[in-house]
């Protein structure tokens, strides 16, 4: 989302080109690097699909990085301008998505934990202790 406004910022011309790429690059490595921990902690955890989907946008990354279009040239930045708001909504779209289900799915996993006696009792014991730090009893 970031990087959505800032390339709004830069085509109403609200910022240079070389504060845009300043912003924008030194990110790069953070998504990188946050990508793969995501595919890694999926994969270790189990959760098959949403790592294979996520695989996907790393293989999409990996291949930016290869191509040399992970970053924002500040010379060539208003030709890039269309192509880089496409790609980052896509990728914002995709994150969204991703975010979505996985809140679904905790979601989910939590009401099926409560649907036992166990975790009723649990649920019971634990709403009672936040009622009674509230009130103060």
């Amino acid at each position: 989302m970031f990087a959505l406004i800032s390339l709004s910022d830069l085509e109403n011309d609200f910022i240079n080109p070389y504060d845009l790429t300043q912003r924008l690059n030194r990110f790069v490595a953070l998504e990188y690097a946050a990508q793969v921990v995501l595919v890694a902690v999926l994969l270790l955890g189990g959760k098959w699909f949403l790592a294979a989907l996520q695989v996907g946008m790393l293989l999409y990354l990996l291949h930016s990085w290869h191509t040399k279009q992970h970053t924002v040239d500040a010379t060539d930045v208003f030709r890039q301008l269309p192509v880089q708001k496409k790609r980052r909504l896509i990728m914002f779209g995709s994150f969204l998505f991703f975010f979505v289900i996985i809140t679904y799915r905790f979601i989910e996993s939590v009401i099926h934990g409560l649907l036992t006696e166990e975790g009723r009792a649990t649920a019971k014991k634990l709403f009672q202790d936040a009622a009674a730090s509230v009130h103060g009893y």
